[in-house]
Order: structure tokens, then C-alpha cells, then sequence
């Protein structure tokens, strides 16, 4: 059968032409018009034949041809080489007689099958396996493999040999519902549940900041009643943080928080202990190691003011009470110095009527830097509407004293009942009166009240615009504030409360580092280790065209060099294999004669995942062949399992027909037919003469 790709009305095109040319050449030919009609019918014909041949392969047509295949029924073999097989007391038989089994029975198998055999732990593979070293188990992931290996295919039954316990991917029966093949389970291991004691669930941040206090959340199981207090430390650096003594309950899971302060920077590895008991057989689980970034996160603060002001000595009071705020003040017109390395610009009166130093205001309303516009009396309006677009303020410089309303629906940061009930009787600040219009904000805090009347007109507002946090406080006099708060509560705490929040909120997630980098802290053995890494120039916009190596050293002290890869702005290695151990590296950059360079640690721990349970799971594997029509087989009847398959699954083949495509021009009887043609229509006419 023939399939075009063009118009059949241009293939009946060609061959009318073949036709009416062979047509034209033997009857408009003299030398013909004595020959025999019957003759010159088959020459036209040979012709016709030839011509036609030929524009075919110009349409370089397809040949379709159905082939008869009959395939005998299909059994995957699937057996799990996780080393978690070989934490059972019978782990000698699985690396030995196990695999012998297996090929015995698979070998009878084959003789109404055609037998396929795999083995999996993360991903699967051909043949069998008597090591037992994969690292992970992930049943549903084989069984989705098989599906889309033999879709459509005449697969008879699946037999999975596995312990049941998987430690990675779905729920295997999910996967199951969709096969429509029974599945028949080889129970490895022992199900007998063993007295045991784990710490699960661990759960913290990756990030803590210096002489910051951080939490450590994770549960406590024991699925038996202990009668002697268990031991909880947390170790850091071979010194105990923590440490309390529980009891456990059987099968009720102790949640526990624990808080603790970070006191070193860097990366900091914790682990987590409770103590084992006598007979305990699996204390793999009774450990588990963390590992978290501590970072000085002093955030750089620069209050620029038109002129002398208590409100800078206040705030600068105020911000420097936290641990991690370094404030410098300076007026406008004398500062010299680069903007960048600071997270938050405070303008006190800026814009200024005088124009010195107007490079500076241009420099600041361009960085990434983020905003605090506090006005007051100097305040050139005309320039502060151009710099900014959250308010437009129209004034003659009249000034009129506004208590601030509190908005309590205001989302980005929470303020104590203390800090709420003091801006509710704190002393009036001094604002421009004039008209006020609402341009493009995100967030107020504070609206004004007028001599007793609550007014729609903004005190202070944020927003953020293309990663840059603004906001403006359209008032002066925070000095009353901090003043009426030790006057009233003997500290400044409620006033340092309210302006530290702001400047969290605008300093929130600001790294001004450089050479900024993204790696797991800790890895597990076998899994790839992957750097990432971004440079940053002096107006911190991402650089392509660096250079970028790796130094990496192992607890041994050995180097290795590597150079990370670039996509754009994205840096990037991946390293495998990397043993189990504690490594340090040195990553540097070099780019137009400026050197950065960034160090780092992190471990690769042993992979322990699959020591973390020691009773086989069963009851997923009796549930795999019960949904699925197949049979749970027992170690006992291992041997007779080809038995067991043949009688509940059909051996029937199944006969099907597989079109094959392949080029006409290809086909050797095509060219025989236009050979033939060519000699036969030589042939007849050298009988009559006319060749």
C-alpha cells in the first residue's frame, strides 16, 4: 500500500502526463503508423509504465507493509536491591541462594514466557543484583518504568521481590491501580516488629542570624512503653547545647521544641541524640545531624539630614539598640562616600532647597537601596513630588501639629500591645499642611488626626517598586516621641520597638555580598553535590563574563580544583561521588582586575535512610497483589513461585500486525518493474525495426 505526502490530484496530474506523452511519441511518430495497433498499445503501455515509475520516486512516495507478529505473554521480574534487604538476620540467603532462586524459577518461567528481569533501589535496572547497595527505594517509580516500557505490549504479570519499605517516590499502589497486570509480591525480610526508639520529623530554618535565638522542632517515637527516662541532647562542635530527659509512651509521639542561640558564625552543624537502650537493634535512627548558615546580619543604616536635628540623634539611638543595625549620620551636602554598601537610606528633609550635593540625591533615588523620606520644614517639595510617586504634596510650608492613627489591618509587621497602646497617647509630630493626593502605594501605618478630627491624608506609607522597599513619613518630631516614652515608662523600648520594625521591614532580605552563593549545607552520599553562584558588580547588576574557581578540600587535606559553568548570570557545578566526610572550599572570582573571594563548609553524611526501619513492611506487599488479583508469596514457597504465576496468569500469545514505512524507492520489485518495462519496450522495438 502506498502513502503520499502531496495532493493525489498532483500525482493524477503526473500520471495523465506519463500517459499522454507515451501517447504522443507512438502515434505521432511516422515510423509507428505501420505497426501494428496491438504493437503500439504495448509500447504506450512499456512507456506509460516507465514514465510513471519515475515520477513516483519524485514524490518519493511511502510503502506501507503490515508484518504478522505474535508475541508469547510477558513477565517482569522486578527485585529490589536496596540495601535495606540486608538489614534482616537471613541477609546471607538474599546475596546468595535469593538470586540462584530467582533464575531457577525465572528459567521455568520462560518456557510459556518471555521472562524480563530488573533490579531497583532509586531508579531501575536490567538483570539482577546480589550486592544490595542502593541507597534509596522507590517502588512506584519501577513499577511506572514497566508501565511505559511494555504500554500496549502482551504483559502477563509483574513479580516484585522487596522488603515493602520504600523511602522515596508515591505510594506504590498508586502507581498499582493503573497497571492492570497482576502483580505478584516475593516477602523479603521479617515483619516482627523490633522495640525501637527514632527521632522524626526534624524540622528548622537553614538560616539563623548572630545572637539571634532560632528553634529546632522534631518528635520523639518509641513503640513501646519505656520505663527508664531517655537522654535529649543537641551537640554542636563536641559541646552539649541541650539536653532534658523524657519519657516515652508507646506510639505517641513527643513533639518537642527546643530553642537555641547562635553564638558562632558560619555554618554550624547540630545533632540531635537520644540515648538507645540495651537490646536496641536499630540506632540509626536514634541520631540525626543538621546543619544551618549563621550570618552576621548587621544591617548598614545611613541618615542623611538637610541640617542639625534631634530627630537624628534619636533615631540613631533607636537603630543602634538592635544587635544588628551600624548606623552613620552625616548632613547631605558634606557625604562623599558610595551608597551601596548600606540596606536602608534614611532622608531626613531631603530633597533640600540648597542644591548642593544634587549628584548625591540622583545616585540614591537610582540604587536598589531601600527608602525612609522623613519631611519636615526644608523640604523642597517640587523636587520630593518628582522622586518619589507614593504622595503628591501641594503647600505654601505651612506647618500644623497631627496625631497618627493607627491602621489595624496593617500586614507587613505586628506591633506588641505595649508599642499599639503608646502610639495611641504618644505626643503630636509636626506636618505640612496642604493638599495631599494618594499616588501609588502599598501599605499605611499612619493617617492623621487634625485637632480631634481623623482625616483621610497619609502619615506614613510603604511600598515596593521593582524589588525596592520607599517609604515616607510626612512629619518631624519623632525626638517628642522618644522623650515622652521614658518619660511615661521609664525606657525607650516602645518608641526603639515601633522604628526598629520599620527598619526590619525595610531592610528585609538584603544582601549587599558581591559574590553571593547557594549550596546544601549537608548531603547525603551518593546524591550530587551542586554549587550555585552569582556576581554582582559595584551597582550590583549580574555579570556573565567571569571567572569562577573552586578550591575544594577533604578532611584529609587534599585539593581540588575545579571552574564553575555559566548559563547568562547563573554559575553553576555539579560534583558526584563526592565521599562521606566534612569538606571546606574556596570559591574566588576574578573580573576586570577585582578579586572576590567566598568561603564555605558543608558534609556529605553517610545515606542511612534505609537502616532507618528494620521490620519489612508486608502489608503494602499483600496489598499489592490483593488489589491487583495477584498472590503474596512467602519465603517458605519462594521456591515454587513460577508455579504459583502460571496458574493464575494466561499464557495465550497475542497476535498483532506492526505497519512498516519505508521509501518506495527502496523496494527492489519498483525497480524490477521499471527494468522490465524499459526491456521490453526496447526489445519490441528493435523487433519492428524502429530502436
Amino acid at each position: 500500500m502506498l502513502q503520499f505526502e502531496d495532493s493525489y490530484i498532483l500525482i493524477a496530474t503526473a500520471m495523465i502526463l506519463s500517459l499522454l506523452f507515451a501517447l504522443f511519441i507512438y502515434y505521432k511518430d511516422p515510423r509507428f503508423k505501420e505497426s501494428h495497433f496491438s504493437s503500439r498499445v504495448f509500447l504506450i503501455g512499456f512507456r506509460f509504465i516507465s514514465l510513471a515509475c519515475i515520477f513516483l520516486f519524485l514524490f518519493n512516495p511511502k510503502w506501507i507493509k503490515a508484518i504478522k507478529k505474535v508475541e508469547k505473554p510477558i513477565v517482569v521480574v522486578l527485585q529490589d536491591a536496596s540495601s535495606s534487604i540486608l538489614n534482616y538476620e537471613d541477609s546471607l540467603y538474599y546475596k546468595t541462594e535469593f538470586v540462584h532462586l530467582l533464575e531457577q524459577n525465572n528459567q521455568e518461567l520462560s518456557k510459556d514466557f518471555e521472562v524480563f528481569t530488573y533490579h531497583f533501589s532509586d531508579s531501575l535496572y536490567d538483570g539482577l543484583d546480589d550486592n544490595y547497595i542502593g541507597k534509596h527505594t522507590d517502588i512506584s517509580n519501577a513499577l511506572q518504568t514497566i508501565e511505559d516500557q511494555f504500554y500496549n505490549r502482551n504483559l502477563a504479570a509483574i513479580i516484585v521481590a522487596s522488603d515493602g519499605i520504600y523511602t522515596k517516590g508515591t505510594e506504590p499502589n498508586y502507581t498499582i491501580n493503573q497497571l492492570n497486570t497482576p502483580v505478584f509480591t516475593l516477602a523479603l525480610g521479617d515483619s516482627t516488629v523490633q522495640k525501637d526508639i527514632a527521632i522524626e520529623s526534624v524540622h528548622y530554618n537553614e538560616i539563623a542570624y548572630l545572637e539571634n535565638i532560632f528553634p529546632i522542632e522534631f518528635e520523639l517515637h518509641s513503640n513501646y512503653n519505656t520505663r527508664n527516662k531517655k537522654r535529649v541532647q543537641i551537640i554542636n562542635k563536641g559541646k552539649v547545647v541541650h539536653e532534658e530527659w523524657v519519657n516515652l509512651q508507646a506510639n505517641q509521639p513527643l513533639k518537642k521544641q527546643v530553642l537555641i542561640e547562635a553564638d558562632e558564625e558560619g555554618i554550624q552543624y547540630y545533632q540531635i541524640n537520644i540515648s538507645t537502650f540495651e537490646s536496641e537493634k536499630n540506632t540509626q535512627n536514634n541520631s540525626f545531624k543538621i546543619a544551618l548558615e549563621v550570618l552576621n546580619n548587621t544591617q548598614n543604616i545611613l541618615i542623611l539630614a538637610a541640617a542639625p536635628h534631634p530627630d537624628i540623634a534619636a533615631l540613631k539611638s533607636s537603630l543602634e539598640v538592635g544587635k544588628n543595625y551600624k548606623v552613620k549620620t552625616s548632613l547631605f551636602h558634606e557625604y562623599k562616600e558610595d551608597i551601596e554598601a548600606y540596606n536602608l537610606i534614611i532622608l531626613h528633609q531631603i530633597p533640600q532647597y540648597s542644591t548642593r550635593n544634587a549628584n548625591l540625591l540622583k545616585t540614591i533615588k537610582d540604587s536598589n537601596t531601600s527608602l525612609l523620606f522623613i519631611t519636615g520644614k526644608r523640604t523642597k517639595w517640587t523636587t520630593f513630588n518628582e522622586i518619589q510617586d507614593l504622595v503628591t504634596i501641594k503647600t505654601n510650608n505651612s506647618s500644623e501639629e497631627v496625631f497618627p492613627i493607627l491602621n489595624e489591618n496593617f500586614a507587613p509587621f505586628d506591633l506588641s500591645k505595649n508599642a499599639i497602646s503608646f502610639i495611641q497617647s504618644a505626643p503630636p509630630l509636626l506636618s505640612t499642611f496642604g493638599e495631599f493626593t494618594k499616588n501609588d502605594y502599598s501599605h499605611w501605618l499612619f493617617k492623621q488626626s487634625i485637632r480631634g478630627i481623623n482625616t483621610s491624608n497619609e502619615l506614613l506609607v510603604f511600598t515596593e517598586k521593582e524589588g525596592k522597599l520607599i517609604a515616607v513619613l510626612l512629619a518631624e518630631g519623632l525626638w517628642k516621641w522618644r522623650l515622652y516614652d521614658y518619660q511615661k515608662n521609664k525606657t525607650h523600648d516602645n518608641f526603639n520597638e515601633i522604628l526598629q520594625a520599620i527598619s526590619q521591614y525595610l531592610t528585609l532580605n538584603k544582601d549587599k555580598r558581591k559574590l553571593r552563593l547557594h549550596y546544601p549545607k549537608l548531603s547525603i552520599q551518593g546524591d550530587p553535590f551542586k554549587l550555585n553562584a552569582q556576581l554582582f558588580n559595584d551597582n550590583y547588576q549580574l555579570i556573565e563574563e567571569a571567572e569562577l574557581n573552586l578550591q575544594l578540600y577533604d578532611d584529609e587535606g587534599k585539593e581540588y580544583h575545579y571552574t564553575l559553568s555559566n548559563k547568562g548570570t547563573n554559575y553553576f557545578r555539579r560534583l558526584n561521588n563526592l565521599s562521606e566526610g566534612n569538606y571546606s572550599f574556596t570559591l574566588s572570582s576574578s573580573y576586570k582586575d577585582e578579586d572576590l573571594i567566598r568561603k564555605g563548609t558543608f558534609a556529605i553524611l553517610a545515606p542511612t535512610v534505609e537502616q532507618q526501619k528494620l521490620e519489612a513492611n508486608w502489608d503494602l506487599l499483600q496489598k499489592m497483589s490483593s488489589v491487583t488479583k495477584g498472590t503474596f508469596i512467602v519465603k517458605e514457597q519462594f521456591s515454587i513461585y513460577a508455579e504459583k504465576v502460571k496458574e493464575k496468569t494466561s499464557k495465550e500469545p497475542e497476535l498483532y500486525y506492526i505497519k512498516q514505512l519505508s521509501d518506495l524507492i527502496k523496494q527492489k520489485a519498483i525497480f524490477l518493474v521499471l527494468l522490465l518495462s524499459l526491456l521490453f519496450e526496447w526489445a519490441l522495438r528493435k523487433r519492428l525495426g524502429t530502436h
